[in-house]
């Protein structure tokens, strides 16, 4: 069984479903909604990885900044920048209040990226303890989005004290070690072409777009680096 989950790169609304690569490698489910957070998708999978056997997973990892918070109808609310809407019902059915409220009183950049980071380590080690090939790709973010100069600068709003400049200084050389260490324990063998944070951006900056992601002949290319990733790792 191949599951996929991710965002809506991932869930491919924007397309006829015989022309998504996710129909095309064969994915039996798809766990993906449009505007998905990591910690959405890992929550889901978890719960989907706990009640069926599954023989290959693949996570299109989104940007850290997006969220969800549970709704007392037992739905929940998907977070995506000043959007909050409901997955369960239209997208369009927008509650910008609790957005706001997630953005000023919940949202934290480093702590977002940290979890997220320990997300794929805790799939990565899942999938190898119970067999379970792992194709880990991020879907709107690069490794540039994660070098050395914007970790310092997520790493500089973790909770710290910042009773003067040295003390806030050591603070965020301290969280930035704990991101690097977390980005160093992800395993390339899991990634596409081998390379952590390996990425769809290329697909949608290279060829036509969709209602701004990747359309038809991106889609065709996705599906060819895939499968020669599949066949080199098996």
């Amino acid at each position: 069984m191949i599951i996929v989950n991710g965002d809506s790169f991932v869930s491919e609304y924007h397309l006829p479903t015989d022309l998504r690569w996710t129909t095309q490698i064969g994915a039996d489910v798809n766990l993906a909604v449009g505007g998905g957070s990591n910690d959405r998708m890992f929550s889901t999978t978890i719960e989907f990885l706990t009640n069926n056997k599954v023989d290959t997973l693949m996570m299109g990892w989104t940007r850290w900044e997006r969220s969800f918070l549970n709704k007392s109808n037992g739905s929940r609310y998907k977070i995506c920048g000043n959007i909050a809407t409901d997955e369960m019902f239209d997208d369009t059915a927008n509650e910008p209040k609790i957005a706001e409220f997630y953005l000023k009183k919940i949202f934290n950049d480093f702590t977002q990226l940290k979890n997220t980071l320990v997300q794929m380590i805790h799939i990565q080690e899942y999938c190898k303890m119970k067999k379970i090939k792992l194709i880990n790709f991020a879907t709107v973010f690069d490794i540039n989005d994660l070098n050395n100069n914007e970790l310092q600068k997520i790493a500089s709003t973790a909770y710290m004290s910042r009773k003067d400049q040295d003390m806030e200084i050591m603070g965020t050389k301290y969280n930035y070690e704990i991101l690097k260490s977390y980005i160093t324990r992800l395993d390339p063998n899991t990634w596409v072409d081998k390379q952590v944070f390996s990425s769809m951006k290329p697909l949608r900056e290279g060829f036509p777009q969709i209602d701004g992601h990747v359309g038809i002949e991106g889609t065709k290319r996705w599906v060819e680096i895939l499968q020669n990733h599949i066949n080199i790792i098996q």
